[in-house]
């Protein structure tokens, strides 16, 4: 890759505030003035991330500079002492993982300007990087492959606990085409998911295994020898599960989509029964659930766990044993479930110790006695904690949000309501703190995804208008995720239509219940948000005063061109074709005469998300129109607003174009 990511040296650095008072922090409301500005909301977490190694004694955390990160190490038994630590310079950090107690796992990001066969096109790297704290250097995993460029950093599956020094990942290999006309990025060549042995020292890899053009995933034992190889069968349209047999590969279960517009299982290391592997399904029921597949009948069996109302959103995968550890589902704040009952009684015991919180176990010692904790929590921003089981002593690490900790001058309350067909509507309003809820200025905030969701947690961006006098509304739209396969699948094909009259009649909700004034209702967001923000300044126009998109989506046939047949959009949205007449119906560019709001446009021009030119396409559909806009460039930013600098920004001219347009609340 690019110069930057070599060279990474161990430093001194700056003292940070996480001594030994940190680790006795008070959560007492400081006299300081009310927090509420954009650099106090929109800078990035002040630590974003902790871990402990497995022998408990170092932490290793990521630190953010403004907008450059850092992760720094502190010895346990001495915080008082100043860290050492890598910069990280234009690199963004991601996620840390302790390999070993003399290796720290770091997946990090950058864009960079590359030559494509399309052209020069802005692309987003993520690479794994082993940090040897002892040796003082950062040494970059998977170098580029005779001139390759691979954006892929891959996923760690195991860190060998029996082979200190070594980890295993899979990753895509590149198999070249033989008449050497191939170019970087080109379409021709394939990418193979394969599995690799890394030295963590050297940053050498050895492939293991390799898979073919099909292959999406791997299962490996806790040694790292594979035990399964996934295959997704297009044609067919299923998941052919592959077990290894001395040498060979033989053909286990052929396993159909559940439901047409529904991922199939996916696979998460072994189980504890011998003989089986942790997967997580639908199967027959609604919600996604954890199960056990055997390998003998080539069959799901066993259910680990399964909620009657909520799907699992993600599984806690360990990779020191290379299986799962427990799932997390969300209700209206992130619920854990381990499945080693001793864990469970632990989760247990720390939501018995902070009372109003979600804690999440997001690091522990080999032998689980000392345990990093982070305190997720509604009108408060998350905390880190150390759990030390022997000495059972709960103790103050840092708080994400320094600058905000005991100051959020914000409230977030549940808000459902029930469609005009029938479907309950979960949403989430956020207020000023100490406000009647009164006819109030409405900021409406979709979220992204569209598959994905809102949840009662503190939100930085929602706060941030709440503080400044504002009532926000997050509702969680039909094809919003967590709410089971039915409530996904009504979103399919909506764009536009009942998952935009979701929010709208939510909306229409709050000004009959009386809480919003339909003088002064502004709506803004970012991605899909940002498509819903601009789909409602089209599709409603009479409802909105002010339309603010960060990053959204305008030119849907643009967005289908570029994705290509049988991609996820087409399943979500439509054919480009066959449904022309629809989709240029909801696509906010082509439909830039209906709008009667001033519309502001934000956008990252490092975004490989969604491409910026789908904002420059809708400025210029507006101007061309006549209609008020306003176009802010996000430099350097990419998709996920991962600077300070620019997320700050787009705070500021954000709430000064809605102060502007819809009044000042304060």
């Amino acid at each position: 890759m690019g110069k930057n990511w070599e060279g990474l040296q161990m430093s001194q650095m700056p003292r940070f505030a996480l001594g030994i008072t940190a680790l006795f922090f008070a959560l007492s409301v400081s006299p300081a003035a009310l927090a509420q500005t954009p650099e106090q909301y929109g800078s990035l977490p002040d630590v974003d991330d902790v871990e402990i190694s497995p022998d408990g004694e170092t932490l290793a955390i990521i630190k953010s500079f403004g907008s450059t990160g850092a992760v720094l190490f502190y010895d346990l038994d001495n915080m008082g002492a100043q860290p050492v630590g890598v910069g990280l310079g234009e690199s963004k950090p991601r996620t840390i993982e302790w390999a070993d107690n003399e290796n720290l796992l770091l997946l990090a990001s950058q864009a960079e300007r590359k030559r494509t066969t399309d052209g020069i096109e802005t692309i987003e790297f993520f690479r794994w990087l082993s940090i040897s704290p002892e040796e003082g250097k950062a040494n970059l995993l998977f170098g580029n492959a005779a001139g390759y460029y691979q954006s892929s950093a891959g996923t760690l599956l195991s860190t060998l606990p029996s082979k200190p020094g070594k980890a295993v990942f899979q990753r895509s290999s590149i198999t070249y085409r033989t008449d050497g006309r191939a170019s970087r990025f080109d379409n021709d060549d394939e990418f193979k998911l394969s599995l690799f042995e890394v030295d963590l020292a050297r940053g050498r890899e050895k492939n293991i295994e390799s898979g073919n053009e099909e292959t999406v995933d791997w299962v490996i034992d806790a040694e790292g020898a594979p035990v399964a190889r996934i295959d997704y069968d297009w044609s067919a349209a299923e998941r052919k599960v592959y077990i290894a047999d001395g040498r060979s590969w033989v053909l286990n279960s052929s396993l159909p989509e559940e439901r047409s517009d529904l991922a199939v299982a996916s696979f998460y290391g072994m189980g504890s029964r011998p003989q089986t592997m942790l997967a997580t399904t639908y199967g027959a029921r609604d919600k996604r659930s954890l199960v056990e597949y055997d390998i003998a009948t080539g069959s799901f069996t066993n259910t680990l766990f399964a909620n009657p109302t909520y799907d699992i959103d993600y599984v806690v995968y360990n990779p020191s044993l290379a299986t799962a550890d427990a799932v997390v589902y969300t209700d209206d704040l992130p619920r854990a479930k381990y499945l080693d009952p001793e864990l469970q009684s632990v989760q247990d015991s720390l939501v018995k110790a902070l009372p109003g919180a979600a804690p999440m176990i997001v690091s522990r010692t080999d032998d689980d006695m000392k345990m990093i904790v982070k305190a997720i929590y509604t009108d408060h921003p998350p905390q880190y904690f150390l759990f030390d089981r022997n000495a059972k002593k709960l103790n103050m690490i840092a708080p994400t949000y320094p600058a905000l900790d005991g100051k959020v001058q914000a409230v977030k309350s549940k808000y459902d309501y029930q469609s005009s067909d029938g479907l309950t509507i979960h949403g989430y309003l956020t207020a000023p703190k100490g406000a009647d809820k009164n006819n109030m200025p409405l900021i409406v905030l979709p979220h992204g995804g569209p598959e994905s969701r809102d949840d009662q947690a503190f939100d930085w961006w929602a706060s941030f208008y709440a503080a400044r006098g504002y009532l926000v509304y997050q509702p969680n739209f039909r094809g919003s995720s967590g709410y089971g396969a039915a409530f996904v699948s009504a979103g399919l094909n909506q764009w536009g239509l009942k998952m935009q009259d979701d929010i709208t009649e939510g909306v229409n909700k709050l000004v009959a219940d009386g809480y919003a004034d339909p003088e002064r209702i502004c709506i803004v967001g970012g991605s899909y948000g940002g498509y819903a923000a601009l789909a409602g300044a089209t599709l409603t126009p009479d409802l909105y005063q002010c339309v603010v998109s960060v990053a959204g989506i305008s030119n849907l046939p643009l967005l289908l061109s570029e994705a290509g047949k049988d991609s996820i959009w087409e399943k979500r949205i439509g054919n480009r074709f066959e449904d022309s007449e629809y989709i240029n119906s909801i696509s906010p560019a082509k439909n830039a005469e209906n709008v009667t709001a001033p519309v502001l446009l934000l956008h990252g021009d490092q975004d490989v998300v969604v491409p910026i030119n789908q904002s420059r396409q809708m400025e210029d559909a507006l101007q061309k129109a006549g209609k008020p806009v306003e176009f802010v460039v996000l430099k350097d930013e990419d998709h996920w607003l991962s600077r300070s600098e620019t997320r700050t920004e787009m705070l500021a001219r954000s709430i000064e174009f809605i102060d502007r347009h819809i009044g000042n609340a304060n």
